[in-house]
């Protein structure tokens, strides 16, 4: 179903399920401190959650979301499969990167004397 995530709303909607599915909450919220970070995993009240500061774009909010739940996933007791389209995202924040253009043959010149 994810395997082909086009923009960070959708990697977002996507972490988020896949957190929902690993028992975590994500929680978008604005930060009060621009010293408080972009925001992480931590544990409220003994779950795990993932906050995340609204100020933030949803490209951020896609890497802070995407790193910490990796974080989260790496360390957890049970299996949880995971999308192709959204491995990258939980093991560096951003989605596949895909070259622009590709790249030209390199022409070898000879110099004749």
């Amino acid at each position: 179903m994810y395997d082909a995530i086009v923009t960070s709303d959708e990697a977002i909607e996507a972490l988020s399920d896949l957190a929902a599915h690993a028992g975590v909450e994500v929680r978008v919220e604005p930060f009060e401190s621009a010293l408080a970070g972009k925001g992480g995993l931590c544990r409220i009240d003994g779950r795990p959650v993932i906050l995340v500061d609204a100020q933030l774009g949803s490209l951020e909010q896609a890497g802070v979301v995407g790193v910490a739940l990796g974080s989260f996933l790496g360390h957890a007791t049970r299996e949880i499969p995971v999308p192709a389209g959204l491995t990258s995202y939980l093991t560096t924040g951003h989605g596949p990167i895909r070259p622009l253009a590709r790249s030209k043959p390199r022409t070898l010149l000879r110099l004749v004397k």
